[in-house]
């Protein structure tokens, strides 16, 4: 049984293999959505919020690496594969499109369980470290503009560093906003400011 409930997507053009896990892994308290073509697993992607989605490689139209790189461009769920084949190169396509687990089939329950649970928490894992490099990145983009606001400062009212950037956090607290938004400000107002004395 599930520590905490999953939602799972398996998309599967064997509807009987389809029915078996979809059957086994509700029992063990997963919620479940089924496919048996990436076009329809693509809705239901965009339609619904997914944990993991099982993925078989070969599917008539849409196969399931096409169905895997839609996903990760697209911003759909994280994705295991579970297929028929399991030849080197088919692995590595899988690994390459962004796969967290593969399993060559036949599969039964006791072997997705563990599947899914560290494919789970690996996707939470690469989740939380995308999260991290966005704040870092935002972080680092306010700090530059906090910079050029000083500069902006130093410019327009002849301070030094330390008395633009005090001016700077001071206008930032008495307007009770924060020193990035009001950095972003400024330097709109410069910017504005030197185009209309370039078009005087």
């Amino acid at each position: 049984m599930c520590t905490t409930m999953k939602s799972v997507l398996i998309v599967d053009d064997d509807r009987v293999i389809l029915n078996l896990l979809a059957e086994g892994l509700r029992n063990l308290d997963y919620v479940v959505a089924t496919a048996i073509c990436g076009e329809d697993a693509q809705h239901l992607a965009v339609t619904q919020t997914f944990d993991l989605a099982m993925l078989d490689v070969r599917m008539p139209g849409m196969s399931g690496l096409e169905l895997a790189r839609l996903f990760r461009a697209q911003g759909g769920p994280p994705f295991v594969f579970l297929s028929a084949f399991g030849d080197e190169a088919v692995v590595h396509e899988a690994a390459a499109a962004g796969a967290l687990g593969y399993l060559v089939k036949p599969v039964d329950i006791r072997q997705i369980v563990p599947l899914i649970e560290s494919a789970s928490a690996r996707a939470r894992e690469i989740q939380q470290l995308r999260d991290a490099a966005i704040h870092l990145e935002k972080a680092l983009s306010s700090e530059q503009k906090t910079r050029t606001a000083v500069g902006v400062l130093m410019l327009d009212k002849g301070l030094d560093r330390e008395a633009a950037f005090e001016l700077l956090r001071s206008q930032a607290r008495s307007q009770r906003r924060r020193i990035g938004e009001l950095s972003e400000e400024l330097i709109a107002a410069a910017e504005a400011g030197n185009r209309s004395r370039r078009k005087a």
